[in-house]
C-alpha cells in the first residue's frame, strides 16, 4: 500500500515536470517571452460611476432576507383511495420537461389526498412546480405552479 502512494507521487510529479516545460511552440520561442508581453499590458481604468458602500441605501422595508416560506396545503380529497406523491421542485426550466427531482425543495406522499407543508425557499427561486403522481396505470401526474409574489411569506392551496 505505501509502495502504492510513492509511486502515484512520483507520477504526478514527473508529469507536472513535463507540463511545466511549455509544450513547444515552434520558432526559437521561449515561454517566457509570451509571458513578457501579457505581464506588459495595463489594466483597465476603473469607471467613474464605481459607488462607494457608504453610498448604497436600502429602504427600510427591505428585511434583505434571501429565502422565503411557503406554506403548501393540498387537498385531493379525489385521491384519497390512491397512493399519491408530491414534488414541489424550482421551475426554473419553466415545465415539467425540465425538472430535476434530486434537487427538489419537498417530495412527500400524500396522506389520504392531503398534506400540509412549511417550506423555506431560496430567492432565486422565482417559480415553482409542484408535481403530483398518482400510482395507477395510464394516470398522468397533477401539475401546479406558484410565481414569487415578493413577499416574505405564501400560501399556496393546492387543490
Amino acid at each position: 500500500m505505501h509502495n502504492i502512494h510513492i509511486k502515484v507521487l512520483l507520477g504526478f510529479a514527473m508529469l507536472m515536470t513535463i507540463s511545466g516545460c511549455g509544450g513547444g511552440g515552434g520558432g526559437g520561442e521561449t515561454s517566457s517571452g509570451s509571458i513578457n508581453s501579457t505581464a506588459s499590458s495595463t489594466p483597465s481604468a476603473v469607471t467613474a460611476s464605481t459607488t462607494r458602500i457608504a453610498d448604497i441605501q436600502i429602504d427600510h422595508s427591505n428585511n434583505l432576507a434571501s429565502v422565503y416560506d411557503v406554506e403548501i396545503t393540498v387537498s385531493l380529497p379525489h385521491l384519497a383511495a390512491s397512493q399519491v406523491y408530491i414534488s414541489v421542485c424550482d421551475n426554473a426550466g419553466g415545465g415539467i420537461e425540465s425538472i430535476n427531482y434530486d434537487n427538489c425543495l419537498l417530495k412527500a406522499a400524500l396522506q389520504s389526498g392531503a398534506g400540509n407543508y412549511q417550506l423555506r425557499v431560496p430567492n432565486h427561486c422565482e417559480s415553482l412546480i409542484a408535481v403530483v403522481n398518482i400510482m395507477e396505470p395510464n394516470t398522468n401526474p397533477l401539475i401546479y405552479t406558484l410565481s414569487h409574489n415578493n413577499q416574505a411569506e405564501t400560501t399556496w392551496l393546492i387543490q
